[in-house]
């Protein structure tokens, strides 16, 4: 297994023009959590092909169950993220006998969440089905029941391998989550024709068979990463702190527990990712109001996104390992390289994926759709996503260091501030002359308002850094 790169103070001289742009050396935890993150994306899409040749009932059902594990994932992020953040900490500080509590806690919070998420879901998952696809949409309601009677379990390997990667990723090893996820969507890859259309000699189960393909595939990958986790450097280490000092180590005056340290640490993630999908789901019913040719539009527009804000989140995630790691081991250098690591990154990556978006979009939609009027209607709004997603971008990559750095809150309130904003003047634009472009003015607002306070809050830290350093 190839090491993870080292999370130490960056040396001062680096002539590259990476190592100028990145010198918390971000990037090479980054990438590996790129591909980890795209192999879900594209995994997702292959299974929606899938799907798609059952029918529309058949794809309303599985689209509803990608809908609520989405809400799942901000519940998931704030064990998981909460757990990488504190672990991280107490490796940069080489604090390792404070890691086998931090990790009982965390699997304790994680059994805890799974056991209510799971028994409600499961005993609601036939009115929660009617909720979204509606009473009348009874075939739609029946699969999703069906899919849902499968997944909802299945939701305990979820849960255990966002936790489990935490503890690779608090070592700085964003390899193997890597390495699980592309082993998961291989399986699922495989898995999904075998059960949903009975190749192979299989039965064919249709969406129950999607169902029970992602379920396998996650059971099998979570007993390999739970297997690596048993043999990993840091519970190494951490059996070897315990046995130098079998006594747990005295709490300290004023500091929260572990399990509250955990929480506090990973709330602002899971709110900051909720906010943040809340808003993109209501602005497609203000978008609505104009047509569906305009929703189609925007969904193939931002479709072509993900691999530009993938990218974002991957750096967002190595500036929040560092910035924990840094902030443990009470190194400033390092803090300060990571804030300037991520505010040059942010504002690089930002402009070039607008640029990205305002010149090459309009070519893939054409190459997507053959439809005339979602073609014109998504040339139409190509300009204003392009500013939006300038905007998104930075404002994703920075705050990183803020969930890392112990300044979470900031970043999670300028996200709810940025989509209240969002969800207020949207419909209300969407109603004057401006239409449809009022829509994307409330958009660009609700970015460029993130992005000003974290681009605010990081410029004047780092410019107390310089003066502390003069």
């Amino acid at each position: 297994m190839t090491a993870p790169p080292a999370l130490a103070t960056p040396p001062t001289n680096r002539r590259s023009v990476f190592g100028r742009m990145d010198p918390a050396r971000l990037l090479p935890v980054a990438w590996p959590v790129y591909i980890e993150l795209m192999s879900g994306v594209i995994a997702g899409i292959i299974t929606v092909v899938w799907i798609a040749r059952l029918g529309a009932p058949a794809l309303a059902a599985v689209t509803m169950a990608g809908s609520l594990e989405n809400v799942l994932l901000s519940i998931a992020l704030t064990v998981s993220g909460g757990a990488t953040i504190v672990l991280s900490r107490a490796v940069g500080a080489s604090e390792y006998g404070r890691i086998r509590p931090q990790l009982r806690a965390s699997f304790r919070i994680t059994a805890l969440i799974t056991v209510v998420t799971v028994v409600v879901l499961f005993v609601a998952r036939r009115p929660l089905a009617e909720l979204v696809l509606g009473t009348e949409d009874a075939e739609g309601v029946r699969l999703a029941v069906d899919y849902l009677t499968v997944s909802v379990p299945g939701v305990a390997l979820f849960y255990g391998q966002y936790l489990v990667d935490a503890t690779f990723k608090a070592d700085g090893n964003t390899r193997t989550p890597m390495r699980m996820a592309l082993l998961s969507n291989a399986f699922l890859i495989v898995l999904d024709p075998v059960l949903i259309y009975g190749w192979l000699g299989a039965p064919r189960l249709g969406v129950r068979g999607s169902a029970i393909a992602l379920v396998l595939a996650r059971a099998v990958t979570l007993a390999v990463t739970y297997w690596l986790y048993r043999r990993s450097g840091l519970l190494r280490k951490a059996d070897e702190a315990a046995a130098a000092a079998p006594a747990a180590p005295e709490p300290v005056e004023g500091e929260p527990g572990p399990a509250r340290e955990i929480l506090k640490a990973g709330m602002p993630l899971g709110v900051d990712f909720l906010v943040r999908m809340t808003a993109g789901a209501l602005i497609v019913g203000v978008i609505a109001r104009f047509g569906t040719d305009e929703v189609a539009a925007y969904g193939t527009v931002t479709r072509t996104l993900l691999v530009l804000t993938m990218a974002a989140y991957a750096v967002r995630q190595a500036g929040t390992i560092i910035a924990a790691r840094a902030r443990g081991a009470e190194d400033d250098e390092l803090l300060a390289a990571s804030r300037s690591s991520s505010v040059r990154l942010g504002i690089g990556w930002s402009v070039l994926g607008g640029l990205v978006v305002l010149l090459l979009s309009g070519f893939v939609v054409d190459a997507v759709t053959d439809d005339a009027a979602v073609r014109s209607a998504a040339h139409g709004q190509i300009p204003w996503i392009s500013v939006y997603i300038t905007l998104l971008l930075c404002n994703v990559t920075l705050s990183g260091i803020f969930m890392g750095g112990g300044q979470g809150k900031v970043a999670a309130t300028s996200a709810t501030v940025g989509a209240v904003l969002q969800l207020c003047l949207a419909p209300l634009l969407a109603m004057t002359p401006l239409g449809l472009d009022g829509a994307w003015i409330a958009m660009i607002i609700n970015a460029g308002t993130q992005t000003s306070v974290l681009l605010v809050l990081s410029a004047r830290q780092i410019l107390k850094t310089k003066e502390a350093a003069a």
